[in-house]
């Protein structure tokens, strides 16, 4: 009984705590193909808003959605390519994209000098 109470405590926690939106950081990343080949450029705008340049795919801008570290292309061509992945963050608050989409696993990240 004791522990029922306790698996019932914790559901009604886990419910009930707010939703913390996390939002990938605004910038200007280098994307590139598994093999290391240039991809495009990804800049990220606030709220989700892209530009993409690219020789790969056609360049143009859209809006991507976040729930968490899950990134999907909404619009664009991103969405073109059935983009979806995730972000991860540093300590330095510098993020990295892994990408799956119909061109192959994408990696975008600040560009390295």
């Amino acid at each position: 009984m004791f522990k029922h109470l306790i698996i019932a405590t914790l559901a009604i926690a886990a419910l009930t705590a707010p939703a913390i939106a996390q939002f990938p950081p605004p910038g200007i990343y280098a994307c590139v193909t598994a093999d290391n080949a240039a991809f495009g450029t990804l800049t990220l705008l606030v709220a989700g808003d892209y530009d993409f340049k690219s020789t790969v795919i056609p360049s143009g801008r859209g809006q991507v959605a976040s729930a968490g570290p899950s990134v999907n292309a909404l619009t664009g061509p991103l969405a073109d390519i059935h983009l979806t992945g995730s972000f991860s963050t540093n300590a330095h608050g510098e993020a990295v994209f892994i990408f799956d989409s119909d061109k192959g696993r994408l990696q975008c990240a600040l560009p390295t000098e």
